[in-house]
């Protein structure tokens, strides 16, 4: 029995069947939890997001902390073959000053060749329908200026700009 048929017998109550439009003749999706075991996976995913090799032993710290967190939410996008073509996570907190919970998604891939199949909106809605029963009150989501693409999918999926965000490299001078 292939490896992608034993993840489905052992990981099936993770399992979301989506079908993209018969309309289009797209094939079929899966949209499943990641679990341990797609630490490679994912870690090869973020590397395409962030255009860069990721140091691996410091992914794998991380990585294997956050899927145990009830409160990260880690989503891959597979064809019915069981190739990796997309990959979301979303972190949920409680803010004060939006007295609830709020999620915040954090990596948001789609691999190029998949692009405009309707593979991110099926991964961003499993988070929706995740952030929904969690009683969250906010989704936000922070993207490059650069990825003009991607500011395009937010506000079509209805994400409005309402925020600018600043970061800073930590130095030893602070």
């Amino acid at each position: 029995m292939d490896l992608f048929l034993l993840n489905m017998r052992f990981f099936a109550h993770n399992f979301t069947l989506f079908k993209t439009s018969k309309k289009m003749n797209h094939p079929t999706f899966i949209i499943r939890k990641a679990v341990e075991m797609d630490m490679l996976t994912v870690y090869e995913q973020i590397c395409v997001l962030e255009g860069m090799r990721l140091n691996r032993n410091d992914f794998i710290k991380i990585y294997f902390t956050n899927i145990q967190n009830q409160n990260i939410l880690y989503y891959l996008a597979e064809t019915k073959e069981g190739k990796c073509v997309g990959f979301i996570s979303c972190h949920i907190e409680f803010l004060l000053h939006h007295c609830g919970k709020v999620a915040e998604i954090q990596e948001f891939v789609v691999d190029e060749a998949y692009r405009s199949l309707g593979i991110g909106a099926l991964l961003l809605q499993q988070i929706e329908n995740e952030i929904i029963s969690s009683h969250c009150v906010l989704l936000e989501v922070t993207t490059r200026k650069t990825r003009l693409r991607a500011h395009q999918f937010y506000e079509k999926n209805g994400f409005s700009s309402s925020h600018f965000k600043f970061t800073k490299t930590p130095s030893k001078n602070l």
